[in-house]
């Protein structure tokens, strides 16, 4: 009898304890699973995306996954921060946590992949949405119903969260960041280069090109405007289309200016041929900056078509008046290797034979001394021979289609950069 109680309550004891056993496993489970501890080696934060709890990950980056910082730009436009923080609400949060860690001399890095901007198919599940879908390492992760939202009926601060929910707008506004930046430091550099030059038949020619300059400059001022309103960005597609064809014009006068020199003038006296070095050389200064214009005005036209405006069709006429600039630089090569010959010019050093009278009374010192037989070229001149010979000039960097690939957002020291 007494065996038999023994028994029970050892049996009950055994069951509380596996009862107690199972609460504390399911409720650490449970914590685990709803953590935002932003602490662990490698561990990935899942952030709550747009609706139907879709996920895109915060990943802490190992002390070991080196970033090469040259490659880091910072994201500085407002609107764009806000963009950023409202469709992956954590960031804020990590963004606060590494200035913390940084003042203790822990320094993290965490990094985001925004899916980049393409336009959207719309939903067949609810009216005036549209699907978004972010990637994993197998391909399609996960898709979310993004709705527009009515502005007028939402208060500011809801507004900004509510559009920034298009996440592949988000990558647009990134990426357009930092190539917009990227065109208008080139574009001022062409600008200091143009004041540089001498005048080219007349001051008008050169102001055109300035004029040229600031109105890509306007466009290439990055504003998130621009590529959140449709209209504006539609506005600004036709305003480079007209550019572009006042960029070719010039080309076009320049290229046949070139031609003009190199085939009016086969037979030259060597002063001659030192003018025309020096006119050609005024003109090449000037394709140069047109052809770089050109390059940097389809680079905007594909920039603000946003994945919609392939690459080829963006490029066309850069293209075109590329191949068109180099076979005028190779048949201008040919010319000067022709007239550095009938010339006698010796560029190795620095020299050029001497003609006429000068060249008569020379002869008889020149069988003692061949030296007497030449004279040294002008200051600059070799460099300008050689600089106009080179048939590699106008080699340019193939264009990047940056609307296909995914876009990596760093978190550091309380800041946000695109990973480029």
């Amino acid at each position: 009898m007494l065996e038999g109680r023994i028994m029970e309550y050892l049996l009950a004891i055994m069951v509380l304890i596996m009862v107690a056993t199972i609460v504390v496993f399911v409720i650490i489970k449970s914590r685990k699973e709803n953590s935002n501890d932003l602490d662990g080696f490698g561990k990935a934060l899942e952030v709550e995306n747009i609706q139907e709890n879709k996920m895109i990950p915060i990943e802490w980056l190992l002390p070991t996954e080196a970033i090469d910082d040259e490659k880091l730009f910072e994201i500085t436009d407002s609107t764009v921060i806000a963009r950023i923080s409202a469709t992956i609400p954590n960031t804020a949060q990590v963004a606060a946590k590494t200035v913390t860690n940084n003042a203790l001399k822990n320094v993290e890095l965490y990094k985001a992949i925004i899916p980049s901007g393409v336009k959207l198919a719309e939903s067949k599940q609810i009216e005036d949405a549209v699907r978004g879908f972010y990637r994993g390492t197998e391909g399609i992760k996960g898709q979310a119903n993004l709705v527009k939202i009515d502005p007028t009926k939402i208060s500011k601060a809801a507004s900004v969260a509510n559009s920034a929910a298009n996440i592949m707008n988000v990558g647009s506004l990134v990426v357009g960041q930092y190539y917009m930046a990227e065109i208008d430091a080139k574009l001022e550099t062409m600008n200091k280069n143009i004041s540089k030059i001498g005048d080219f038949q007349d001051r008008e020619f050169k102001s055109r090109i300035l004029s040229l300059l600031s109105r890509v400059g306007e466009v290439s001022q990055f504003s998130s405007e621009i590529l959140e309103s449709d209209d504006l960005r539609n506005r600004k597609l036709q305003a480079l289309d007209d550019l572009k064809g006042i960029c070719t014009d010039l080309l076009q006068q320049v290229n046949e200016t070139i031609a003009d020199v190199y085939n009016k003038n086969s037979n030259m006296k060597f002063r001659e041929y030192q003018e025309k070095v020096d006119e050609i050389n005024t003109l090449l200064n000037y394709q140069n900056i047109l052809i770089t214009i050109l390059e940097e005005i389809s680079k905007l036209t594909y920039l603000l078509g946003k994945g919609e405006v392939s690459i080829d069709f963006s490029y066309f006429l850069f293209n075109t008046y590329l191949e068109r600039s180099i076979q005028i630089r190779t048949t201008l090569q040919q010319w000067h290797t022709k007239q550095v010959e009938s010339l006698k010019i010796d560029l190795d050093n620095n020299r050029v034979s001497k003609s006429g009278i000068e060249g008569f009374f020379s002869k008889i010192p020149g069988l003692v001394d061949d030296n007497w037989n030449y004279k040294e070229l002008q200051q600059g001149l070799n460099e300008k021979i050689s600089t106009q010979s080179q048939d590699d000039s106008l080699a340019f960097t193939e264009p990047e289609e940056v609307y296909s690939k995914d876009v990596p957002i760093v978190i550091k020291d309380g800041k946000y950069y695109y990973l480029h």
